[in-house]
């Protein structure tokens, strides 16, 4: 193993605070739990190569701080001497000279210390503001599955927070560092040169402060790990809350939703306080071995003065003893400074150790170093025998088949908001319940998930070992050297993987059979048998329509903003990290409902379980939501991908785009394997629409015109053309300042329609050889629908057009449709409209359901 695996494995087992603020483990050992991902060494590396560009200027101010740092060591020492020779001998002419000459010293140090002060702060933001750029240049470069895998507020907080503590470094800790270093070489020399013995005795305390030193940076570089790491949660929880601010106030969600921010703030703040409580117990105890070394100096010199006594053959007067109290404060003052400089020099190579494993990202979908050109663009695409499923490991970017990720529990955690809150409970629970609960979740049967799951997030962290034995216990099973295990070892220790069927009550012991019996009579007498409680299920389901119909979602995913929390005014069942749609229903997926309960969800909120519930199966099972996809798109034809929810249709736009890259196979245009073509090159032929168009905060000119680094007349003559051609021009000029007309944060203050048709004048003005629609109809009123199809109609003459759509009406002109199934994980189907028609397949029976579900409105 590497040192950088072995690293990296340490970091793993970083203890973080827990979903309810608490931590394990004594506070004092944050230090030792809390390791870098790299040496030392490399992180200060990797901050001198930011530095190295500025050297030249750096050497001219750190010969300026030197100087003002001489300057300063020498005052005692001028002091000493106006004191014995000019006020002690009454010589006048020697104090005139003297304080000349110490007024002069002081005015250069203060000039030299203004420009050398000055320059380095000013190289510390140039250092600040290329370390920003770096970090925002890497995003640009990382993939789609680079987001998903990563919170934003994490990345948020490493593009701010831990630069600005890279800055507080840069900026004025390495002067620090530099004048408290030579200051303190430079005072040694003079306490020697103005008394030999009381030097000495000043360095008693000099091995004393080293090991002080040494403990603190043991102690405090983990303080500040964790604590970047607990700013990083309370970003993460403003920015998710802020972004989905209308769906917790629809949903009355407040009071849940400060809760959240409450556990986050809460950890921060304890992480804070251990940090306090380190920096509150070393500089007391410092200065108070500077005082005890202090007053000894001056019992000593003024019994040697007032008694007229050598010590050591040399005499201390009173200017020596008044210099040698001024230096030894001096003396101490470096070493206070670089104690406290230490803690900001920890936290600075936490924040410098995240934003390099940043900057190190591998970039999962990079461009050949010899890429092919696209020349005369036809727009031909085809696919060949191309499988694909999301979370897989880096490929070989060969077209070989890749590994689907091996850890479920990640995948799922990734995916499900409420799954990663029950985890981060997990780890709360006592040995070695915690450990054998994180290690064996995913591989237990079902029913016994389910019924820990529910019992659990309702109890405290303490009832866990009795409830995860009795729940063990009722289907043979015990957590290794515990008190049950003992008592029954009979009972199973551990779990097969992906068992899936519980084992029938005829194959358990009769221990366990006696057991399981006497618990379920015990928790019917109690009430706490688990059965699907008919009226929470309801209750859920109703939440969860609540949810889907405040923002329609297709293909599996819903937008960024449809947060909330199930409940309202009336009240409503309250769960950790139930404040998605995705994540409702996926627990309402694993969870055992009857089935007369199941059909009386209303048929959107059944579709949406039926779907997430195929997702979960294919995470958990490793699967493809595509696999040997074969079908070709002729240049200048219009493609229609139709299918069911989840079957992959939005996948297969994100692959022809390259967001992603296939596992097996190839995806071609005009013969050229995408692989192959820069993805700057590749998505300049491609104008997308997507199903919920982003708009930037500026100008409806400035969206239009997003594309284009240069502004010209001629662009801006198109612009108001593709305006007119979609219908959008009229509406631009009924507003105040027409184009010029200020949008607010993704277009708060237009209607969806009005953002669609930005999103699709967007695309056409950069006059794509592709043109996409991802279900660009689907969230818009019918009058903003008829202007998107009539200049669908004119605009996809001369290009190849994809579109993914359910309404007839958007695909039944399609030159070409194709059908694609989840269970097949491919295509189905092919054909025209009227063709597939009459094959009386899938394609007919999604039409029918839409004409069913259009007369019953």
């Amino acid at each position: 193993m590497s040192e950088k695996d072995k690293n990296k494995k340490e970091e793993a087992k970083i203890r973080e605070p827990t979903a309810f603020g608490r931590h394990r483990g004594p506070p004092m050992l944050m230090g030792e739990k809390s390791k870098l991902e790299h040496p030392r060494k490399d992180l200060w590396k990797f901050l001198f190569s930011y530095l190295i560009p500025h050297k030249s200027k750096l050497i001219i101010f750190l010969i300026l701080l030197l100087a003002s740092t001489v300057v300063q060591s020498f005052y005692p020492v001028l002091v000493s001497l106006i004191i014995d020779n000019g006020i002690v001998l009454m010589d006048a002419d020697y104090i005139r000279i003297m304080s000349t000459m110490f007024l002069s010293l002081m005015i250069f140090m203060g000039i030299a210390n203004y420009i050398a002060q000055y320059g380095m702060g000013r190289a510390s933001q140039k250092v600040v503001f290329e370390v920003r750029n770096d970090i925002f240049s890497k995003l640009q470069e990382m993939s789609l599955g680079y987001f998903d895998t990563r919170p934003s507020g994490d990345i948020l907080s490493i593009a701010t927070n831990d630069v600005d503590q890279l800055n507080n470094l840069v900026g004025g800790q390495f002067v620090q560092i530099i004048t408290s270093m030579v200051g303190l070489g430079l005072t040694i020399v003079f306490m020697y040169v103005l008394n030999p013995f009381l030097a000495t005795l000043s360095l008693v305390v000099f091995p004393i402060f080293l090991i002080l030193l040494k403990l603190f940076k043991k102690v405090v570089t983990g303080a500040f790990k964790e604590s970047r790491k607990a700013i990083s949660k309370v970003t993460s929880s403003i920015q998710e809350n802020i972004a989905g601010a209308k769906v917790v106030q629809a949903y009355g969600q407040e009071e849940s939703a400060t809760s959240e921010f409450d556990r986050a703030n809460k950890a921060n703040f304890d992480i804070m306080v251990k940090v306090r409580r380190i920096m509150s117990t070393f500089f007391p105890f410092t200065m108070c071995i500077t005082t005890i070394i202090t007053v000894s100096i001056i019992t000593i010199g003024g019994f040697s003065i007032l008694n007229s006594v050598e010590i050591f053959g040399a005499v201390i007067t009173v200017g020596v003893l008044s210099a040698f109290i001024t230096i030894l404060a001096q003396f101490f003052r470096p070493f206070m400074t670089l104690m406290q400089i230490q803690q900001i020099i920890e936290s600075a190579l936490a924040s410098v150790d995240r934003i390099e494993s940043l900057l190190e990202e591998s970039v999962e979908i990079p461009d050949k170093e010899n890429p092919e050109n696209l020349n005369e663009v036809q727009g031909n695409v085809k696919f060949s025998e191309v499988n694909f499923g999301y979370n897989v490991e880096n490929g070989n970017g060969k077209g070989e088949e890749t590994k689907v990720a091996q850890n479920p529990m990640e995948m799922m955690m990734a995916q499900n908001p409420m799954i990663k809150n029950a985890f981060e409970k997990i780890k709360s629970f006592p040995e070695p319940y915690s450990s054998f609960m994180l290690k064996n979740t995913m591989n237990m049967p079902q029913e016994i998930r389910m019924q820990l799951f529910m019992k659990l997030m309702r109890a405290g962290s303490s009832k866990a070992p009795e409830i995860i034995d009795d729940i063990f216990a009722e289907f043979g099973y015990a957590v290794p050297n515990t008190e049950m295990a003992k008592n029954h070892p009979e009972f199973k220790t551990r779990f097969k993987r992906k068992s899936a069927q519980m084992p029938p009550q005829s194959m358990l012991g009769n221990k366990a059979k006696e057991h399981s019996e006497k618990k379920v009579a015990m928790d019917k007498a109690k009430g706490m048998q688990f059965t699907p409680n008919p009226q929470m299920i309801t209750m859920m389901a109703k939440g969860l329509e609540r949810m889907l119909s405040s923002k329609p979602s297709s293909s599996g995913s819903m937008g960024g903003d449809t947060g909330g929390m199930m409940g309202g005014a009336g009240g409503g069942l309250k769960m950790p990290g139930m404040n998605n749609p995705q994540g409702l229903a996926r627990m309402m997926a694993s969870m055992p409902i009857p089935p007369e309960i199941f059909e009386k969800f209303p048929k959107v909120v059944k579709d949406y379980i039926k779907e997430q519930k195929i997702l979960l199966e294919h995470e958990q099972t490793r699967g493809y939501i595509l696999k040997e996809m074969d079908f070709k798109i002729d240049a200048g034809s219009t493609v229609a991908i139709v299918g069911e929810t989840g079957a992959g249709k939005t996948t297969t736009i994100k692959l022809i785009a390259r967001f992603y890259d296939v596992n097996k196979g190839s995806i071609t245009i005009d013969g050229h394997d995408i692989r192959n073509v820069t993805k700057r090159e590749l998505r300049d032929l491609i104008g997308l629409v997507p199903q919920d168009a982003f708009i930037f905060t500026g100008t409806i000119k400035e969206n239009l015109l997003y594309a284009f680094d240069e502004i010209t007349p001629e662009i801006e003559e198109k612009m108001i053309e593709i305006s007119k051609f979609l219908g959008l021009h009229n509406f631009i000029e009924t507003l105040h300042k027409k184009y010029d007309t200020k949008l607010k944060e993704n277009g708060s203050n237009i209607s969806i329609g009005q953002r669609q048709l930005i999103a699709f004048a967007r695309a056409l003005l950069t006059d794509p050889k592709i043109l996409i629609l991802d279900e660009a109809t689907s969230s818009v009123d019918p009058y903003t629908e008829s202007l998107i199809q009539d200049a669908l109609d004119k605009a996809r003459k001369g290009r190849t057009t994809i579109i993914i759509a359910h309404r007839l009406s958007t695909i039944k002109n399609a030159d070409h449709i194709i059908v694609i199934g989840k269970e097949k994980k491919g295509i189905l189907e092919e054909g025209n409209h009227e063709e597939l028609m009459s094959l009386n397949g899938a394609y007919k029976h999604l039409i029918n359901m839409q004409h069913r579900d259009l007369a019953n409105l």
